[in-house]
C-alpha cells in the first residue's frame, strides 16, 4: 500500500487539536498582509490583533496569493518520505492559487505523485473534504482515487454567508463604492451564497436577525430538493462559520442555537472562526450557515 500524505491549507478552518487527530502531514498556510508586512494565522498574529487592525479604517488589511515555488520546495521534502501527496486547498473558484498548484503538479518531477483536488470548497465544506480524504487514505485508496472522488462530490455542499457590513465588499470590488454606500445608509445585509466555489449575492434584508432566518431558509429548502434520500439516511451534515473575534460571542451562540432547532433531525457537524483570508473579504460579523453529504460515513468514524 502507498504511504500518502494528506498535505493542506487553512481554508478549512481546521483546529491544531483536528489536525492531529486526522494526521495532517502539512500544513501550508495561505497569508494575509498588514501594513506591507506578511502574516500567518496562528502564527505571528492572534484573532484578536488581526481584528483590531482590520477594523482600523487607517490599516490596510488584505491578502496574499501563497508562493507556487515554496509549495513545490515542500512537495519535493514531502515525497522523500512519501509515495504520494493529496493537497486540498482553497477553492479554485476563490483564489487563482488553486489552478497554479494543478499546473504545477502536472511538471514531470510531480506528475503522477502529487494530486492537487480543486473540490471548490471552502471552511466547514473544505474541512469535511479533509476528513474524507483521511478515511480513503485510511482504507486505502489511492491519491488519483481521492481526487476524483473529492472532485466528482464537490457540488454535493452549499453555504450561505450574511455579511454585517458592505465596507469590506467594497473594498474587494465585489460591490461597487455606489451601490456600497446606499446599501450602509439603508442598512442594507447582504446575504452571499457559495455553489461551485464561487461567491455570488443571494439576497438583500434590512436586519441580522432576517438574514439569519432567509439563510436558514434557504438551507432547508435546498437540502430537502437536492438530498432528500441522503437526508433521510442521515448523510447530510449542517455546519457553520462565523468572523467574530469573540468565539463566544453572544451572536454566534445565538445562532447555533437557531440552526441547530432548525435540523434537529439532522446531524451537526462544525461552527468555526472563518478562516482569517476570508474575513479580509467578509469583514467582521459576519455568519454562515449550510451544509455537506458525507456518502462513506468519514465523519462519523473519525469523530
Amino acid at each position: 500500500m502507498k504511504k500518502i500524505a494528506l498535505v493542506i491549507d487553512n481554508s478549512g478552518s481546521l483546529t491544531k487539536e483536528e489536525m492531529e487527530k486526522i494526521k495532517i502531514t502539512k500544513m501550508l498556510p495561505i497569508s494575509f498582509i498588514v501594513n506591507g508586512e506578511e502574516y500567518y494565522e496562528g502564527e505571528n498574529m492572534s484573532y484578536e490583533e488581526f481584528y483590531k487592525y482590520l477594523q482600523d479604517k487607517k490599516t490596510d488589511v488584505s491578502t496574499s496569493q501563497p508562493s507556487i515555488e515554496n509549495i513545490k520546495d515542500e512537495w519535493r521534502n514531502i515525497l522523500k518520505e512519501y509515495d504520494e501527496i493529496v493537497y486540498i486547498i482553497l477553492s479554485s473558484g476563490l483564489s487563482e492559487a488553486c489552478n497554479t498548484a494543478i499546473n504545477a503538479s502536472h511538471l514531470d518531477e510531480f506528475e503522477g505523485k502529487v494530486f492537487v483536488v480543486n473540490n471548490q470548497r471552502v471552511a466547514y465544506m473544505n474541512k469535511m473534504a479533509i476528513f474524507e480524504a483521511r478515511y480513503m487514505i485510511d482504507h486505502g485508496k489511492t491519491g488519483k482515487e481521492i481526487k476524483e472522488y473529492l472532485e466528482k462530490t464537490r457540488s454535493e455542499c452549499g453555504v450561505y454567508i450574511a455579511v454585517d457590513t458592505l465596507r469590506y465588499l467594497k473594498k474587494g470590488g465585489r460591490v461597487t463604492p455606489a451601490a456600497a454606500a446606499i446599501g450602509t445608509l439603508l442598512n442594507i445585509k447582504p446575504i452571499l451564497q457559495i455553489h461551485g466555489g464561487k461567491l455570488d449575492a443571494y439576497a438583500k434584508v434590512m436586519s441580522m436577525k432576517q438574514a439569519r432566518a432567509k439563510m436558514i431558509h434557504a438551507t432547508r429548502k435546498e437540502i430537502e430538493e437536492k438530498f432528500p434520500e441522503e437526508m433521510k439516511e442521515g448523510k447530510v451534515y449542517i455546519g457553520m462559520a462565523h468572523s467574530f473575534a469573540d468565539l463566544n460571542a453572544k451572536e454566534v451562540k445565538d445562532f447555533e442555537a437557531e440552526v441547530k432547532q432548525a435540523f434537529s433531525d439532522l446531524p451537526f457537524f462544525t461552527n468555526d472562526p472563518l478562516p482569517l483570508f476570508i474575513v479580509c473579504h467578509t469583514g467582521p460579523g459576519a455568519l454562515a450557515v449550510g451544509y455537506c453529504v458525507d456518502r462513506m460515513g468519514s465523519i462519523k468514524e473519525i469523530n
